[in-house]
């Protein structure tokens, strides 16, 4: 933009600036009184205990001596070709998950394992696309052919893409678990959510890539087989969620809100005006000391609404759970900002697992104390990240590899992908 350019947008901006109706102050303020509201009853999130914010010195949580898990931890992350689509109508991800061990007592032989998910989608009647699975010394290797019937998906690229990431971090967990001896964190959400939405929307009678193939219920039941095994061995399965386009705290306040008739000065019907659950977040945790986490009191996701009726997540599988009904199996949350960026972690974990109110603390501070050590993302995850990183230049590779068909090109790729799994909307 030449300068001209630049002056017209900085008016824009600057009536935009005088239309904000709080300072960053009298924001943060507002965010809070909202936050303590969600100690109401009513909406599909629920408080466990008073909703509370505090912060704690980062070398505090980074030393925390009474850590029940302490020494060796578990990371288990995936990476993604990203969805890469070809002219004739061929989409295909290729996703590669590995386990990570961290500590100074750590066996890393569990880190020479891996498994790679290759989901292709292609509507021609003409394909011979079939299933195959290929071993190696230390990897597993599986092509699934994505249903050609799944004109009912919004976006059936970011669908493959969520199937392939799915299976192979579920498969890598499970088959992760015989190695595993203390905490184990997630890159991500303790739960597949938009692929467990596709069981309940085929639970519901409604149309979904469920209705007619058995992955998802295969994705899902992996997941539950991670958090029965370490909720037997009293270890955690702790998600931790980077980035996130959801808005259930928020919708979840509004429904509290109308239910409660809670209303503003002026007497109109009290409202919240972000968009996104971290960006409100963001603003109830913000503080300037770098040398502080902020962090919240824990929340439990209640469940999911289709056609008007409420379904927990798991209710399609619940013949598959084997300590106790899919309302003790909720996605059980709370969240921390980091100081230097703001940015804002959700910390997860199966409700299960933070029902007694000590082990819901230790969880928290297992979680603290990792995120203190890095100043971002636990350790684990981000070795696991790093020795399952697909890179652009594999991505390119891999992309040549089809030669029966020209490759989409895309300009406005931009490789933020890291949030697949968090949507409900796939």
């Amino acid at each position: 933009m030449d300068s001209e350019a630049i002056g017209a947008v900085r008016e824009l901006f600057a009536e935009i600036d005088a239309a904000v109706p709080r300072d960053p102050d009298a924001q943060t303020n507002h965010a809070r009184e909202l936050f303590e509201l969600l100690a109401l009853e009513g909406g599909e999130v629920e408080a466990l205990g008073e909703p509370e914010y505090q912060r704690t010195r980062i070398d505090e949580l980074g030393t925390w001596t009474e850590d029940p898990w302490d020494g060796v931890t578990y990371g288990i992350d995936g990476s993604t070709t990203r969805p890469l689509e070809y002219n004739n109508g061929l989409v295909v991800d290729a996703a590669h998950a590995k386990t990570a061990v961290t500590g100074d007592t750590a066996d890393r032989t569990i880190e020479r394992s891996g498994h790679i998910a290759g989901v292709a989608y292609l509507d021609d009647a003409d394909t011979t696309l079939r299933s195959k699975t290929i071993e190696t010394d230390h990897l597993t290797a599986k092509l699934v052919p994505f249903p050609e019937s799944a004109e009912e998906l919004q976006n059936i690229s970011k669908a493959v893409s969520a199937v392939a990431q799915g299976l192979s971090e579920s498969k890598q967990a499970v088959e992760s678990l015989d190695a595993v001896d203390g905490a184990l964190f997630l890159d991500g959400s303790v739960l597949p959510l938009g692929i467990a939405y596709w069981l309940l929307l085929d639970h519901a009678g409604n149309r979904s890539p469920a209705g007619t193939w058995d992955v998802p219920a295969e994705i899902v039941g992996n997941y539950i087989d991670v958090i029965d095994r370490q909720y037997e061995r009293e270890q955690p399965v702790i998600g931790i969620v980077k980035t996130s386009s959801m808005s259930q705290v928020l919708s979840a306040l509004r429904q509290k809100f109308e239910q409660h008739d809670v209303r503003d000065d002026s007497g109109r019907l009290l409202d919240a005006p972000w968009v996104r659950d971290h960006q409100f977040i963001s603003e109830v945790l913000r503080h300037n000391d770098l040398d502080y986490l902020t962090y919240t009191s824990w929340f439990v996701q209640c469940g999911q609404e289709i056609n008007g009726q409420l379904y927990e997540v798991l209710e399609p599988l619940a013949d598959r759970l084997e300590h106790g009904e899919p309302s003790d199996y909720r996605r059980a949350f709370c969240y921390v900002r980091l100081p230097r960026d703001g940015e804002l972690f959700r910390i997860e974990a199966p409700h299960l697992m933070v029902q007694d109110e000590q082990r819901r603390r230790d969880i928290q501070l297992k979680a603290l104390k990792e995120i203190a050590q890095r100043r971002g993302v636990p350790r684990a995850i981000h070795r696991a990240d790093r020795i399952a990183r697909i890179s652009r230049e594999n991505r390119d590779t891999i992309e040549e590899m089809i030669e029966r068909t020209e490759s989409s090109y895309d300009y406005n790729w931009d490789g933020r992908w890291s949030d697949l799994t968090d949507d409900t909307d796939l």
